[in-house]
C-alpha cells in the first residue's frame, strides 16, 4: 500500500509539470503558425495531421519495445527528448522549422506510448488502476485548463519561442519526477521470444478478438475525423461564433472531462473497459446531432451540448483505451497490442480530415455530421455487441 501511495503521488506530480509543458505548447501551435509565419491551409493541415503521423510509427515501436526488459526507461527518455525538442524554437525562423519542429515531438512523443500502457499495468493494482488514473488525468485537465490563459499572456509578453522554451523545462522535469516511480517490487518485464515485425503487423489477422476491437473502433473514429475540419465551418459562418465564445466552448468541454474522469474510472473498475467504450460511442452521436442542428438552425446552444458530451466522451475514450488493451492483450505482448491501436489511431487521423473536406463539397454539413451519427450510433451498437460475446475479458 505504502509504494501505491508513493506511485500515485509521483504520478501525480509528474501530470502537474507535464499539464503546464502541453499548456504552454499545442494549444498555439496552429495560432502561432499563422500569426507568426502565415502558414498556409496546407501547413495548418500538417499541423493537424502531425499527431497521427506520429502514431503511425508505433507499431515500429511497440515492435522495438517488446524485447525491451525496462520499460519505464521506454516511458521516460523518448518523453523527455519529444518535450525537450522545444527547447530549440528560439532557432524556429521559417514555418518550415516550426512545422519540422512539431512533426519531431510528435514522432518521438509516440514512442513511448506501448511502453507506457505496460508501465501503468505494474503501477496500480487491477482494482482501483481506473480510479487512480481517472485522478491523475483529472488533474492534469485541471492544470492544462489554467495554464493556458496565463500561457497565452505570457506568448504576448516575451514571445512564443521562450514560452515554449520554458514549457520544454516543465516537460523534461515531468520525465525525470516520473523514472523515480518505483514499479511492483522493482518490476522488469520478462524476456519475450523474437518475432518478425511482419508477425506483429499479423496480429489482428491472428487474434480475431482484437482485429474485430480495432475494426469496429477504426469505423467509429473514422466518423468523427470526417467532422473535426466541419466544426469550425460551422461556428464561424454559420453560428458568427466570436473568439470568447469559442473559448469558453473549449473551456466547457475540458472541465466536463476532468469531472468525467473519476467517473469512468470508478465505473471501469467496477466493470469492463470494453462496456464503458460501448456507452461512450452510442453517447457520442450527440456531438455531431448538435452542431448538424446548428447547422440547420444556428443555435449557440446546440453546440453548447456537443462540448458537454464531448468532455464527458473523451475521458471515457481515454480512460476505456488502454484499460480494453490491457484486458485483451496477451501479458508478453501489450506494447504490441498498443501499438497497433495507436498505429490505426494514426491512420484514421491523417485520412478523416482530407475525406471529410472533400464530402463537404459534395454533400455539405449536413451529410458529413450524417455520416458520423451513423458510424457512431453503429460502433456503439458493434463494441456493445463484441463486449457481450467476450468470454475471457
Amino acid at each position: 500500500m505504502h509504494r501505491i501511495r508513493d506511485t500515485f503521488k509521483r504520478d501525480l506530480l509528474s501530470t502537474i509539470f507535464v499539464g503546464v509543458f502541453l499548456a504552454a505548447t499545442s494549444p498555439f501551435f496552429g495560432v502561432i503558425a499563422r500569426r507568426q509565419f502565415s502558414a498556409s491551409p496546407f501547413h495548418l493541415s500538417i499541423i493537424s495531421s502531425s499527431a497521427g503521423i506520429g502514431q503511425i510509427f508505433t507499431f515500429y515501436w511497440g515492435y522495438i519495445i517488446r524485447s525491451k526488459r525496462d520499460k519505464l526507461k521506454m516511458v521516460v527518455i523518448p518523453g523527455a527528448l519529444a518535450r525537450g525538442v522545444f527547447l530549440f524554437t528560439p532557432l524556429a525562423s521559417s514555418i518550415t522549422v516550426f512545422l519540422l519542429l512539431i512533426l519531431v515531438y510528435q514522432v518521438i512523443s509516440y514512442i513511448s506510448t506501448p511502453a507506457y500502457v505496460e508501465v501503468i499495468k505494474f503501477m496500480y493494482p487491477d482494482m482501483v488502476r481506473a480510479r487512480l488514473m481517472g485522478i491523475v488525468r483529472m488533474v492534469n485537465n485541471l492544470v492544462v485548463i489554467t495554464v493556458t490563459p496565463v500561457a497565452g499572456h505570457l506568448i504576448s509578453s516575451i514571445g512564443f519561442k521562450w514560452t515554449f522554451f520554458l514549457g520544454a523545462i516543465f516537460g523534461i522535469i515531468s520525465s525525470l519526477i516520473f523514472s523515480t516511480i518505483r514499479i511492483k517490487q522493482d518490476y522488469t518485464a520478462p524476456t519475450v521470444p523474437y518475432i518478425p515485425i511482419k508477425s506483429i503487423l499479423a496480429i489482428p489477422l491472428l487474434d480475431k478478438r482484437f482485429g474485430t476491437y480495432l475494426a469496429i473502433f477504426f469505423m467509429y473514429g473514422l466518423g468523427n475525423w470526417l467532422s473535426n475540419p466541419i466544426y469550425p465551418i460551422v461556428l464561424v459562418d454559420k453560428l458568427q461564433a466570436t473568439s470568447l465564445q469559442v473559448g469558453f466552448i473549449s473551456t466547457i468541454s475540458s472541465s466536463l472531462s476532468a469531472i468525467s474522469y473519476i467517473f469512468w474510472g470508478r465505473f471501469i473498475d467496477r466493470d469492463n473497459p470494453v462496456h464503458v467504450l460501448a456507452l461512450v460511442f452510442l453517447l457520442d452521436f450527440l456531438i455531431p446531432l448538435g452542431y448538424l442542428l446548428a447547422s440547420i438552425k444556428p443555435m449557440y446552444l446546440f453546440v453548447m451540448l456537443s462540448a458537454v458530451v464531448s468532455g464527458i466522451a473523451n475521458a471515457g475514450i481515454d480512460l476505456g483505451v488502454m484499460n480494453a488493451i490491457l484486458r485483451i492483450a496477451p501479458s508478453t505482448e501489450i506494447a504490441s497490442y498498443m501499438a497497433l491501436h495507436s498505429t490505426f489511431v494514426g491512420i484514421r487521423g491523417i485520412l478523416g480530415p482530407f475525406l471529410g473536406a472533400t464530402l463537404y463539397s459534395f454533400i455539405g454539413a449536413t451529410g458529413v455530421f450524417s455520416i458520423n451519427i451513423t458510424t457512431a450510433i453503429l460502433g456503439g451498437i458493434l463494441m456493445y455487441r463484441f463486449y457481450k460475446n467476450l468470454t475471457t475479458i
